[in-house]
Formats: structure tokens, C-alpha cells, sequence
């Protein structure tokens, strides 16, 4: 990094960032808590990076031993460090913008099932448990209102608790696979422009009119619905359920990109206002039957046929 000074600004802006761990703006800045730590592993030498994080972690150290009384809080900046290094490294390889949002993606979210892991075996953490107690708490009141007549309309229940509790349990790997991917894909959003201001050369990611997914993802989904329409209710409560749980929501949230995908095609094919597909692709929000466009769109050679009508 030419300017010392830049450099120790990320570093500010990676403590203030780091900090907002023990405040409720966590759930907004998490999604950008590696982007300093990757612009400067980007940007300094490994030696120089070394020199510019510990400080950091030390007074993070000492803010939460001193707040929280619990120096055991610092392992979650050391978590969120080691992929920001990760995507760091691949910048500085100049690797392509879809293997560095991956590579960050999937180090996320092996990060989570170790730390999962770990938190079982070592530390008897009971994540099922907790899930069902924050769940019960805060459908406490909703019972409440039901049985004091203040909501007849309310009609939460023990069951309906329950229920909810074992449905966001099993939804724990689409949570933490579409969470790592959030993360991954907003440093890269962030990151990108910002060390191309800088006079790094970065790759862009290629535009959303061209992606295109693989094909066999379509068979995947129908394969699951098979099962789905087929399988006993003891196939859909246990592992193979949790399975398709998981793996269906994910197939259509590959095909709501396609799809959108696929209205930039048509726009610039067309040479439509940009506006167009992008109040097309807000109306996936709100249309869903509309991402079934994304599925025959992997199936069959719809791209191909609009070029060539307009040969």
C-alpha cells in the first residue's frame, strides 16, 4: 500500500467494525466484517499485515475482557480473520472473481460447522436447545395475548412452537450456506472497487446476463420433487428429508439468479431500458412462480434461440 496512512484508517475501520460485535449493530455489519481484513492482506505484505492486525486484536482483547469480563469473546475476530486472509490471498493471485467469492463462501462456512463442532464436544453447547429457547421466548408473548382473550384471532399454541423450533433446527445448513455466501459476496461487492481505487487490479465478476448455471441442477430438483411426492412420512421427517429441506430451497434460490439472469439477456439483447429487468427481477420477490423461467432456461437453449432471431 503506497500511503501509511490508508492503511492505518482500514485498521480503525476494522476495530469499529470488530467492536459492533457486542452492540445489535452486529446484524448489519457482519455482512461487512471482512472487508478491511481482506484490503489489507491484499494490499500489505504479510509482514506489514502481521503489524497492522495485532494491535487490533490487543485492544479488542482488553475492550472485551474489560466490557464483557470474557477474553474468550476475541476467538470471534480471529474467526472472521482467517477468511478475509483466504480471499485476501486469492486477490493478490489475481484469481477469478467466482473462485475467491467461493473459496470465501466455503472457508465461512467450514468456519461454522468446526466452530459448531468444537462448541459441542468441548464446551457442551446445546444448539438445539438454544434454538428452542429463543424460540420459546419470544413466542412467549404471542401465547400470552392468545389466552388473555386480548387477540382472539391469535391461536399460537405449544405445538406451533414446537414445530417451529424443529423446522429452524433442520434448516441450520441452507442458514449457514446462504449466510457464508452473503458475506462472501458483499466483501467481494465492497472489496473489489475499493482496491481498484487503490491501483490493484482486480477481476470483475462476470456480468449477471452471463451466467449460466450447470444443467444438472435442473435434474437434482426434479429428482427431489420425485422423492418429495413419494417418500413416507418417516422418509420426510429424517435424514433424507432434512436433506431435501435443505437442498430444494437452495436449487430455487440458484434458479431465482438464473432467472434474473436471464431478463439482464433479454434487456441487453433487446436493447431495453435497464430499468426493465430490474423491475423484473424485484418481481421475483413477490411472483414466485416467475423463477421457473430460470429452470427452462438451464433446460432448453432459450438464449440461443433470441441471438438467433435477431440475426
Amino acid at each position: 500500500m503506497k500511503f501509511h496512512w490508508t492503511s492505518v484508517a482500514w485498521s480503525v475501520v476494522y476495530f469499529l467494525l470488530l467492536l459492533s460485535l457486542i452492540t445489535p449493530l452486529t446484524v448489519i455489519t457482519a455482512l461487512f466484517l471482512l472487508v478491511p481484513g481482506v484490503v489489507l492482506y491484499s494490499t500489505l505484505s504479510k509482514t506489514s499485515f502481521i503489524v497492522h492486525i495485532v494491535p487490533v486484536l490487543v485492544l479488542l482483547f482488553l475492550v472485551f475482557n474489560s466490557v464483557l469480563s470474557n477474553s474468550l469473546f476475541i476467538l470471534i475476530p480471529l474467526y472472521f480473520l482467517v477468511p478475509s486472509v483466504v480471499m485476501g490471498h486469492l486477490y493478490k493471485k489475481r484469481a477469478s472473481a467466482l473462485r475467491t467469492v467461493l473459496f470465501g463462501a466455503g472457508t465461512i462456512l467450514l468456519e461454522f460447522i468446526l466452530l459448531l463442532l468444537i462448541s459441542t464436544l468441548f464446551f457442551d453447547f446445546n444448539l438445539v436447545q438454544t434454538i428452542e429457547d429463543v424460540i420459546n421466548s419470544t413466542a412467549s408473548p404471542f401465547r400470552d395475548m392468545a389466552g388473555s382473550g386480548l387477540a382472539p384471532g391469535l391461536a399460537w399454541t405449544e405445538e406451533m412452537t414446537r414445530q417451529l423450533s424443529s423446522l429452524t433446527v433442520r434448516m441450520i445448513p441452507f442458514t449457514m450456506t446462504v449466510t457464508s455466501l452473503a458475506i462472501a459476496i458483499v466483501t467481494h461487492a465492497v472489496t473489489r472497487p475499493t482496491l481498484s481505487s487503490m491501483g490493484q487490479i482486480t477481476p470483475k465478476m462476470k456480468p449477471l446476463r452471463d451466467w449460466r448455471l450447470p444443467r444438472s441442477l435442473v435434474w437434482y430438483y426434479i429428482i427431489g420433487l420425485i422423492v418429495q411426492m413419494f417418500a413416507g412420512e418417516a422418509a420426510r421427517q429424517g435424514f433424507l428429508g432434512t436433506v431435501l429441506l435443505n437442498l430444494m430451497p437452495l436449487l430455487q434460490f440458484g434458479f431465482i439468479i438464473q432467472t434474473a439472469g436471464f431478463f439482464f439477456f433479454l434487456a441487453y439483447q433487446r436493447k431495453w431500458n435497464l430499468a426493465i429487468p430490474i423491475l423484473l427481477t424485484i418481481a421475483l420477490v413477490f411472483v414466485r412462480p416467475l423463477w421457473l423461467i430460470g429452470v427452462f432456461d438451464i433446460a432448453f437453449p432459450l438464449r440461443d434461440m433470441i441471438t438467433r432471431s435477431r440475426r
